[in-house]
């Protein structure tokens, strides 16, 4: 059995929240997908963790694994932090609350400090999650006698 990105991308939606996307979607569903699967498989390779075969088709839109819910959670919220720094790196975005000279005095140092903030707190809480599953499969992993990529 296998597992669709869809499955994944909802766990991250529930977090998300973005008037772009939401436009995206309400005028093409298809390249609201694919954007939403860009973000999913840019998070894939962090995690580097995970005991599954991570393997996927993108034609078919899955996973070749069938993975477990803390490992749908996982790769959502590496998901969220793959939108989140895409919304980081997109300036232009404070420059809409600031005044032409408040945007080149504070918009690098006082705009941009507390999403970075925010995405620390993004990464630790996904670290956390990561060695809780890890603690949770310890049986699995290969220097305790499970196999490699999981039992």
């Amino acid at each position: 059995m296998s597992t669709p990105f869809e499955n994944i991308i909802d766990k991250a939606l529930v977090v998300m929240r973005d008037y772009t996307l939401d436009t995206i979607l309400d005028s093409d569903e298809e390249a609201f997908k694919q954007i939403m699967q860009s973000y999913l498989l840019k998070g894939v390779p962090r995690f580097t963790e995970c005991l599954q075969d991570l393997s996927y088709d993108v034609a078919t839109g899955t996973f070749n694994a069938t993975l477990s819910d803390i490992e749908m959670d996982i790769l959502a919220d590496y998901t969220v932090i793959s939108w989140y720094e895409s919304n980081i790196n997109d300036v232009l975005e404070f420059k809409e609350a600031l005044q032409d000279r408040e945007f080149k005095r504070l918009a690098t140092g006082q705009n941009l400090k507390p999403r970075q903030e925010y995405l620390t707190m993004l990464y630790t809480r996904v670290k956390q999650n990561t060695t809780n599953y890890l603690w949770q499969n310890w049986n699995a992993l290969p220097y305790f006698g499970g196999g490699a990529n999981g039992a």
